[in-house]
This record gives structure tokens, C-alpha cells and sequence, in this order.
């Protein structure tokens, strides 16, 4: 990994509200071999302010639409339980059809789902929910274009699953951090328990909470969006994010966690582990 990165003249993250004071040079310079390139966009905003703290890439690439891939599984876990669609117990039975892995050869729960990805559970819950609820909550959520447009499973895949709903990396940034603060047009409760199933890594004060995906960005397959997004709480500064990488040679979601945990630590919004 490239150089360490350091804070500009201070030795620790000012308050919230204000600029993140971070080395850009040094920044980038980890940034770039790790998960740099031209299509490639970071977005860190305030989770209480929402002012735009850091920006990684073009405008072209930040504004870009983007298909959700699974990261769509955060307003949909959320429309299902505010809607009482799903509660977070509720088990769905497998139907036994033969799934890419064997972990979601099961009946599950809703944290069992959402701990091994599987997409099967999330498409059930989505026929549940249906097209004309998710328009009009998508449309509240201000979710990208807000249609669900394509296969109502499948929607949120990308035009290879036959899916039409796009979003850009800003748009994703603006989700975590109304997620954050329950301010989604949906039950507070329901927004507070997606929260928690994205909580991933706790480093003393700090939590991280996140989620990957990734999925085919054009027909033919030939290139990918991978995403990584969520909020990083701690005393000092509480700050959601959005990453988007799009490429012929994608990342899961644990990769690019991998690749950016120590770059974070470095630049002060992560403790050492």
C-alpha cells in the first residue's frame, strides 16, 4: 500500500460540520493503485450536515448512473419491514431450486439473508413489495430515477439481469446518510435495523458499516459496477460514503473493503485495529 497519509496541520479529525482536512497528495496517491482509475468515484459526506467532505474522480463519474446491484438490498430490506411486508424474524422457506452457492441453499431470516447475500430471499421479498409500491417509494426516497424499471425481481441488477434502475455515486452517498439519520420516508425502526444489519467493523469508539456489490453495468457483461457504501460513527467525525468502480475486471464488495480499511486508518477516519 502506498505511503502512510496524514492529517493537514492538525492531529486529529476536526468536528463535525467541518472540512475534512485530509493530505489529498498522499490521499490519492493510496487511492489510485488500490481502487483508482477513470471511472472510479469516492464520495465521504457529513452524516449530520451533509456537506460534501471529500471527492474522489470526475464529476462525469460521480454523477454517472450506475445500476444498484445489491446495494439495492438497503430500501428494499427497508420498504419490507416498514411496510410489514417482512419482519426480521420471518423465516422464507427455500423452494429448492439449485442456487450459485450452497449458503443460500436454505431457509432463512432476514439477518441470514443478508449475511451470505442471498439474492433469491431479496427477490421474494421484492415480488412481495411489487412495482407500484416501489414507485412510489422509490420516487420518496429520491432513489435514482425513482421507477423500479425492468423485471420486478431484477430491477436493480443492471440491463444483463434485465434491470433499469441507475443511480449515481452522489445519489448512494445521499441514501447512507439518510439511512444514517432515519430520514427515509419510511418507519424509523425499520431504517434503525437495516442500520444495524450493516454493521460490520467496531475499532474502540469507532463503527464501521458497510455493504459490496457488484453486478454487469452494460448487456453484454462486458464491464461491471462494483460498490462499496456506508458510515463510518465514531466520536470525532461521523461521515457516510459512497465508492463506485466501474471496470472490465470487477471487485467484490470484501475486496475493496480490504483495499480501503488500512487507507481510512491511515487517513484518521479509522483507529488501528
Amino acid at each position: 500500500m502506498a505511503a502512510a497519509l496524514a492529517l493537514t496541520g492538525c492531529d486529529k479529525l476536526p468536528g463535525p460540520g467541518s472540512k475534512l482536512k485530509l493530505d489529498r497528495d498522499r490521499f490519492e496517491a493510496a487511492l489510485d493503485p488500490a481502487v483508482g482509475g477513470p471511472d472510479t468515484c469516492l464520495v465521504l459526506k457529513d452524516t449530520g450536515s451533509g456537506l460534501e467532505l471529500y471527492r474522489y474522480g470526475a464529476e462525469s463519474a460521480c454523477n454517472r448512473p450506475l445500476a444498484p446491484c445489491e446495494t439495492f438490498h438497503i430500501p428494499l430490506a427497508v420498504i419490507g419491514l416498514s411496510d410489514g411486508k417482512v419482519a426480521r424474524g420471518d423465516v422464507i422457506k427455500w423452494d429448492g431450486k439449485v442456487q450459485p452457492y450452497k449458503a443460500w441453499e436454505r431457509d432463512m431470516d432476514l439477518e441470514g439473508a443478508w449475511r451470505v447475500g442471498a439474492e433469491w430471499w431479496f427477490q421474494r421479498l421484492a415480488l412481495a413489495i411489487g412495482p407500484d409500491r416501489f414507485k412510489s417509494a422509490l420516487s420518496a426516497f429520491d432513489y435514482g430515477q425513482g421507477k423500479p424499471v425492468g423485471r420486478p425481481d431484477a430491477f436493480w441488477m443492471g440491463p444483463a439481469a434485465g434491470g433499469g434502475l441507475y443511480l449515481s455515486t452522489r445519489n448512494q452517498a445521499d441514501i447512507q446518510r439518510k439511512l444514517a439519520r432515519a430520514m427515509l420516508p419510511a418507519k424509523p425502526d425499520a431504517q434503525g435495523a437495516v442500520q444495524s444489519l450493516m454493521a460490520d467493523v467496531t475499532r474502540g469508539q469507532t463503527e464501521l458499516y458497510d455493504l459490496g456489490a457488484s453486478c454487469p453495468s452494460i448487456a453484454d457483461s462486458s464491464r461491471d459496477v462494483s460498490w462499496w457504501v456506508g458510515r463510518i460513527k465514531g466520536p470525532q467525525r461521523d461521515v457516510v460514503f459512497a465508492l463506485s468502480i466501474e471496470s472490465a475486471r470487477p471487485l467484490s464488495g470484501r475486496e475493496i473493503r480490504n483495499r480501503m480499511l488500512p487507507i481510512l486508518t491511515r487517513a484518521g477516519l479509522m483507529p488501528e485495529g
